[in-house]
């Protein structure tokens, strides 16, 4: 499955952006051929550090960096070229074309899905994420349907880059940062002194008190004087087998309807 997910995003990203690039901006920035091209780029030269989707290896995760660090186009350039002082980040040996071509694949990865043209089936990917075999709508709700235990999905599309929100439905194994984002969101088991048991998410869990949506997206304000024992998972309720239990091309329908969630107002004519 990996393998061959190494070979879906850069396909997903070499559609993104096809209009013409901003007055000033180099050629290769929405270009879909440049883009394209990039990926290859980045495979061979980055990927082994960064990782074949830029989410992380033994260099940084770029999607996380790069979304928090807004890099001009020429900056992202500049440190592509020159390398980054006292890191590991060497300086690179492409040529200017090429490095803009990478620089436009670091751009476009970076990006919010929603702004891609991303290949898959949405409709094929709806019917999966409503289904059983999914159990996405277990958790997570979209425009008010479906559970509010989990994080809300409606604009994922809208905030979130294409390879973040692959990462969050197949998490590399051994990423350190799987849970880094748990604090104060974990999932839990509380039972009460009066024997009733409760099982959901944490939120602002304290010394005195505690609240919890259940799996039904009910809010529970507790007093943790009333609590008998709290078992605290250690890692997130989301499952950590589907990338097995879907199939490649369910996993590239699912995140073509994923990337269509925007709470965004599109261009008549656009998806």
């Amino acid at each position: 499955m990996r393998s061959i997910a190494l070979l879906i995003l850069p396909l997903m990203l070499c559609a993104q952006h096809d209009q013409a690039p901003a007055p000033g901006q180099n050629p290769a920035i929405k270009n879909p051929a440049a883009i394209a091209a990039g990926a290859q780029l980045y495979i061979t030269s980055c990927g082994g550090c960064h990782g074949p989707d830029g989410i992380g290896g033994r260099g940084p995760n770029l999607v996380r960096q790069l979304q928090s660090h807004q890099l001009k186009d020429d900056e992202l350039f500049g440190a592509i070229r020159n390398g980054v002082a006292g890191t590991d980040m060497p300086p690179t040996r492409l040529s200017d074309d090429d490095t803009w071509k990478l620089t436009a694949y670091l751009r476009a990865v970076t990006g919010p899905a929603a702004d891609s043209k991303v290949y898959g089936d949405p409709g094929a990917g709806e019917k999966l994420y409503w289904s059983p075999k999914a159990g996405c709508s277990e958790c997570h709700a979209i425009l008010g349907k479906g559970s509010r235990m989990g994080p809300d999905l409606s604009n994922i599309g809208g905030s979130r880059p294409l390879a973040n929100i692959r990462a969050a439905i197949t998490p590399p194994k051994n990423d350190p940062s799987r849970n880094a984002a748990l604090a104060g969101k974990e999932g839990v088991t509380v039972t009460m002194k009066n024997g009733t048991v409760l099982k959901g998410i944490a939120r602002n869990r304290g010394n005195y008190s505690l609240q919890l949506v259940d799996e039904k997206g009910a809010l529970h304000l507790i007093s943790m004087a009333g609590v008998k024992s709290l078992a605290v998972l250690d890692h997130s309720l989301m499952p950590e087998d589907y990338d097995t239990r879907f199939t490649p091309d369910e996993l590239t329908n699912l995140l073509a309807y994923l990337a269509r969630q925007t709470v965004r107002q599109t261009p008549a004519g656009g998806k």
